[in-house]
């Protein structure tokens, strides 16, 4: 009997000396509304971007190439740029949603967003309805990366333009 008492003692006790420590944050949710319910005039291409000096304010369209997971945080390819799987002659890759047929030109023409607080801190989000090559017009002003490079620091939130299909029997990563 004693030994039944322990054990039903230890069961009420561990969730308060479990709760003593650390607490555990709350898990990432999507801001109310990443998408802008109209699309900013007077975009320019992220080439064109990348000729502006940090600090410029700009709105820039291009293609959704890479998503950052738990943040609203993504990176935008030229239009220039074609993906695999656009255009008539399509390169036969097995991944039409990528720049691999053309991998190093879109290295020079992509751009990192990011949406960030009023501390300045990047914005957690676990959905931030885009997804790879998406049309997106971005309003920001561009700071510098420390890689020398330049960022779009989008001021509240994106425009999608167009959702491109993918080809018959393939599906969106």
């Amino acid at each position: 009997m004693m030994r039944f008492f322990s054990l039903v003692l230890a069961a009420f006790a561990l969730p308060v000396v479990v709760g003593c420590g650390d607490a555990v944050p709350p898990a990432p949710s999507a801001p109310p509304s990443l998408l802008l319910a109209a699309e900013p005039t007077g975009s320019v291409s992220v080439l064109d971007a990348k000729g502006k000096a940090a600090g410029d304010e700009v709105v820039v369209i291009g293609r959704v190439s890479d998503i950052a997971k738990g943040f609203a945080a993504f990176t935008l390819t030229d239009t220039s740029v074609e993906y695999c799987g656009e255009g008539a002659e399509s390169c036969g890759c097995p991944t039409p949603w990528d720049y691999c047929c053309e991998e190093e030109r879109a290295k020079a023409s992509r751009m990192p967003v990011e949406l960030r607080d009023k501390k300045g801190e990047p914005v957690q989000a676990a959905d931030i309805g885009l997804r790879l090559l998406d049309l997106v017009v971005v309003r920001g002003t561009l700071a510098g990366t420390e890689s020398g490079g330049l960022m779009i620091l989008a001021k509240d939130g994106w425009y999608r333009s167009d959702r491109p299909k993918l080809p018959e029997g393939l599906d969106w990563p």
